[in-house]
């Protein structure tokens, strides 16, 4: 069963009462970073609980592609705001099969920093009025998910 979020843009996310904000100096070239984070078929080596990814939209993918992402738990659909290659990726989460948020984005920024990536990866989101009564602990669930999934992009996109 799908749960519809509330559609936000990057302008509205900045806004959002809750978030989470990681970042990443990674030893390899910023387009790097960008297609290992927009590549589904290569989640699976980086992203934590990551079971599936199916694009809903048909190549060549950018703003507006839609894809569905499975992990462990939920799967969500998502719709990209902004890809510009090499430097940003963001989407808005327009549907989850668990019924906590009713907003989301996220938001991966890259700029070049000495020989690699400055990586400032920022998830803005409303938690449902179901999350909000285990919302400390989601907080702690996803927050860790966010920061293992960092930590395993920048060993892959180090190994060249």
């Amino acid at each position: 069963m799908w749960f519809q979020l509330r559609r936000m843009s990057l302008e509205e996310a900045a806004r959002a009462p809750f978030g989470f904000d990681n970042r990443a100096e990674i030893a390899a070239p910023p387009e790097r970073v960008f297609e290992l984070f927009a590549d589904g078929s290569r989640m699976g080596s980086w992203l934590q609980d990551f079971r599936a990814c199916r694009w809903t939209s048909p190549e060549p993918h950018g703003v507006g592609s839609e894809r569905e992402v499975e992990l462990a738990v939920f799967t969500v659909k998502e719709r990209f705001l902004a890809w510009d290659r090499g430097k940003r990726i963001s989407f808005c989460i327009d549907a989850i099969t668990l019924p906590l948020l009713a907003a989301a984005v996220e938001d991966l920024q890259l700029a070049p920093a000495g020989k690699g990536t400055e990586v400032r990866w920022r998830v803005h989101y409303f938690p449902s009025l179901a999350m909000r009564l285990v919302h400390p602990l989601a907080r702690v669930v996803f927050g860790r998910l966010f920061r293992n999934s960092l930590a395993a992009l920048k060993r892959l996109a180090e190994q060249g």
